[in-house]
């Protein structure tokens, strides 16, 4: 987007992506999809639609208007999974065909009176005592539940096409690193980490999230 040129935002919903698509096309014909496929900028940047996370991508300069022609309102089918982690806390929630199916959240005692994450806090401190080894455990058992409830989701309803997370990059090696793993590896295709801050995961917070992936957005000139 050009920083040169005032602008103002407008969020839409996936429902209203044909239409939203249709008046962008139109008034920016030129208009193609960028590396990601995730948005359509206009010639010199002047304008961009960002798709909502929850429709099928676009290919890399595809043009909005071949898109719009090909791609169906509203999420992709299939199943999306929600995971929110951070120390202490995890959501989780799965939506097949844009319905939520399942969901859970769980908090854990893992966070030392001075607000920091044990697991932190042990690879630069020495032996730990009891208070800071019921931490760590606590902190294994909420990785493993976890995986466990991942585990569980792909087992009632295959592999999603999406998986959107959000963690500390800590905290998301120690879940990779859990027992048992979770059902995906570091580089699966289906993960996409949430380009949004995350407060602390509960299920108001899964819902938001949920919210702000079934929106798009125009950058138009102001």
């Amino acid at each position: 987007m050009a920083t040169d040129v005032p602008r103002r935002r407008i969020r839409f919903a996936a429902g209203d992506l044909p239409e939203q698509l249709a008046a962008f096309a139109a008034r920016w014909p030129d208009a193609v999809a960028g590396a990601g496929g995730d948005a359509f900028v206009a010639p010199g940047g002047i304008a961009r639609l960002r798709l909502p996370f929850v429709v099928a991508a676009a290919v890399a300069g595809e043009p909005a208007s071949a898109y719009a022609a090909r791609a169906a309102a509203g999420p992709e089918p299939g199943l999306q999974v929600v995971l929110l982690l951070r120390a202490g806390a995890m959501a989780l929630g799965g939506w097949l065909d844009g319905e939520l199916i399942a969901h859970k959240a769980m908090r854990k005692y893992v966070v030392r009176g001075q607000g920091h994450a044990q697991p932190t806090h042990r690879r630069t401190k020495g032996k730990s005592r009891y208070g800071a080894r019921l931490r760590l455990q606590n902190w294994r058992r909420l990785l493993t539940a976890t995986s466990e409830r991942l585990h569980e989701l792909w087992q009632q309803s295959g592999p999603p096409r999406r998986v959107f997370w959000s963690a500390p990059v800590r905290v998301w090696v120690d879940l990779l690193a859990a027992a048992p793993p979770p059902p995906f590896g570091r580089d699966d295709p289906a993960l996409r980490r949430l380009p949004l801050h995350v407060h602390r995961p509960d299920f108001a917070e899964l819902q938001r999230v949920r919210g702000w992936l079934e929106h798009g957005e125009l950058e138009l000139p102001a």
